[in-house]
């Protein structure tokens, strides 16, 4: 499955501009550190971009912040 460039590109620039919060987890997730599954930052899926995900655990982390607070942006996640 090809993932549009802009997708990726929005994922790349995520990536320079992470949250506190991610900065911490990522320290704890990068590198198999977290039980020795490897976790990938900013990975899109399906349209959307997902914080952390873990291919092995078919597990994905999203970490809400400020950013998801306005009604317009939870109307968009639903």
């Amino acid at each position: 499955m090809t993932i549009p460039a802009e997708l990726l590109i929005f994922a790349k620039e995520l990536r320079r501009q992470q949250t506190d919060a991610e900065i911490f987890l990522w320290h704890i997730l990068r590198g198999r550190r977290f039980c020795g599954f490897k976790f990938r930052r900013q990975h899109p899926l399906a349209g959307y971009i997902l914080d952390f995900y873990c291919r092995e655990a078919a597990l994905a982390v999203e970490l809400d912040g400020g950013g998801h607070n306005s009604d317009a942006q939870q109307a968009h996640e639903e």
